[in-house]
């Protein structure tokens, strides 16, 4: 039985975050959520009502959810909608390729495109986006972004909350700390510590006291 799909967010990454999950059986999307301007529930979304988060409650025992911020701050939203008892899909599109030896936690969103190579392990609310390789023996922890087209090689460990733009490289057994931000494009070939940006070929901190992006 195909399963009621709730979208935090209703802004232009939820419409992105919308047509994914329109192509993974199982799955029928019902609405997006708003949490900022309850102005924007009052006209539908493609064709879809635009809840107020508050409205959560009510639906929480017949729907599932995945957030749509494409940034790390989607914290702040998971964290009301678990306040008012929702629950959370996994969405792994079918053109991905997930190892049946890997594993993909709660909420979290697996673009067309992307590899994950074998015994890796996603965290939840994780956001895996178009093309992104994931190598094996890699652990990704929670809420962490992966932009398109990045490459995080075998035996990594990404720190939760951190963000990987848009094609950036992470060498194998690399560790990163906690709201980390790779910028797009960069090569990693060393540890990062906790709250650092980085940038370049090899990446080097061009700023501190960030918190994922």
């Amino acid at each position: 039985m195909s399963k009621p799909l709730l979208i935090l967010g209703a802004r232009k990454f939820a419409l992105e975050v919308a047509d994914v999950a329109s192509e993974i059986p199982g799955f029928t999307l019902a609405g997006f959520v708003e949490n900022t301007d309850p102005a924007r529930c009052i006209e539908k979304l493609e064709g879809l009502p635009v809840h107020w988060v508050d409205d959560l409650a009510g639906l929480a025992a017949t729907h599932l959810a995945v957030c749509a911020f494409g940034s790390t701050a989607r914290r702040g939203f998971i964290e009301q909608a678990l306040a008012h008892g929702m629950r959370f899909a996994t969405l792994i599109h079918p053109a991905a390729r997930v190892s049946a030896k890997s594993r993909v936690g709660e909420g979290s969103v697996i673009w067309p495109g992307v590899v994950v190579g074998a015994y890796a392990a996603i965290g939840r609310h994780v956001l895996v986006n178009r093309g992104a390789l994931i190598g094996h023996h890699t652990e990704l922890d929670d809420g962490i972004t992966v932009g398109p087209g990045a490459n995080i090689a075998g035996a990594c460990h990404i720190g939760a909350g951190s963000y990987m733009g848009m094609g950036s490289v992470i060498v194998d057994y690399v560790r990163t700390g906690e709201g980390v931000v790779v910028a797009a494009g960069a090569v990693v070939t060393r540890d990062i510590a906790d709250h650092v940006m980085v940038a370049g070929s090899p990446a080097m901190v061009v700023k501190t006291g960030v918190d994922g992006l």
